[in-house]
């Protein structure tokens, strides 16, 4: 549960607030710009509302990905598979509504550090739909 894991909540950092309509496309959710080339901490947490695995072939990747030149050139930071079993990475149970996720990650990759961060989705399968809330803290 999220609520054993408190962290202080930025309004600046809520990538998407509870109850937004259910997305079905790939889409860039969130871009963040930090004031330097710096490692920081961060941890995004993913509530789950809805979600879409009838037809057993859809997965949804929310992919944090980070920049130091306006993401002609991208690097990833994490990415968090969910949807149903055949189709996730590793093979992860099935998900529903009501599951949350906790995923930590840093502005650093490699020895190098970013400016830039955003967050993506990344749907496949038949006709995907998720609906989530999502936001990070520091």
């Amino acid at each position: 549960m999220l609520n054993s894991h408190a962290r202080a909540f930025d309004t600046r950092l809520e990538h998407r607030a509870a109850g937004s309509a259910a997305l079905t496309a790939n889409t860039t959710i969130d871009t963040h710009t930090q004031r330097a080339k710096t490692r920081t901490e961060y941890v995004t947490m993913l509530r789950v509302e809805s979600i879409k695995i009838s037809a057993s072939n859809e997965e949804y990747r929310f992919v944090v990905e980070v920049s130091n030149d306006g993401f002609s050139t991208v690097e990833t930071a994490a990415i968090l598979s969910l949807g149903a079993t055949a189709a996730r990475l590793g093979g992860g149970p099935d998900n529903a509504a009501g599951d949350e996720y906790q995923v930590p990650w840093f502005t650093e990759v490699n020895g190098q550090s970013y400016k830039d961060w955003r967050v993506r989705l990344e749907v496949a399968g038949t006709a995907p739909s998720i609906g989530f809330s999502m936001n990070s803290a520091c």
